[in-house]
């Protein structure tokens, strides 16, 4: 298939695949792996302290990095057609998902639609507010995590990918010190939860 067929076809499958996309540490892919298996999103994992203790709140930031030329859509794109960028995390015995935030992306204009869309370029942080169960035990514990998203460049979109991840979360013992983290990421995250 030349390239001019293909990218006729690709904004097809993008209506195809929107029925059906599932909801919404180091990092997940390379730019050399993205280029080389469709990726084009890189995603680090980061927590706001050092050490979880059962029945505690806590935060994770999922920093997305879109290669340039790239854009991808934010979670309420404009137009019901697209895409938007989802996180989802997989059921886990010991941690609740309490709120996922998800920032407004900003305005632009491509070849390949006649309207405005939001869209995350460069750099994007999303948020998690986790809660640890009150039974769960010490020690290490890995979230499995799936970021699902469509890029496109100014004329066409790849077809819609999802990139699994993990967010490593130390457990520790009720009473044991921890140490907050990166407050410069978390203290402009404004989940609703802690606003009530």
């Amino acid at each position: 298939m030349n390239r001019t067929a293909a990218k006729k076809i690709v904004p097809f499958l993008a209506l195809i695949f929107a029925g059906f996309l599932p909801a919404g540490l180091s990092f997940a892919s390379s730019a050399g792996r993205a280029q080389q298996d469709g990726q084009v999103v890189e995603v680090k994992a980061l927590l706001s302290q050092d050490a979880v203790r059962p029945g505690e709140t806590f935060k994770a930031a999922i920093i997305l990095k879109v290669q340039p030329g790239y854009h991808i859509n934010d979670n309420a794109p404009l137009d019901e057609f697209l895409i938007p960028t989802t996180l989802a995390f997989d059921d886990n015995p010991g941690l609740d998902v309490v709120e996922i935030y998800y920032p407004s992306g900003h305005r632009g204009r491509f070849a390949y639609s006649q309207a405005e869309l939001m869209v995350y370029e460069g750099e994007a942080v999303l948020g998690a507010l986790l809660k640890a169960k009150a039974g769960i035990p010490a020690g290490p514990l890995k979230l499995k995590a799936t970021l699902s998203y469509q890029a496109c460049d100014n004329t066409s979109c790849l077809p819609p990918r999802d990139l699994p991840f993990e967010v490593a979360v130390s457990i520790v013992q009720a009473g044991r010190e921890s140490h907050d983290l990166h407050p410069e990421i978390f203290d402009k995250i404004p989940f609703r939860t802690l606003k009530k």
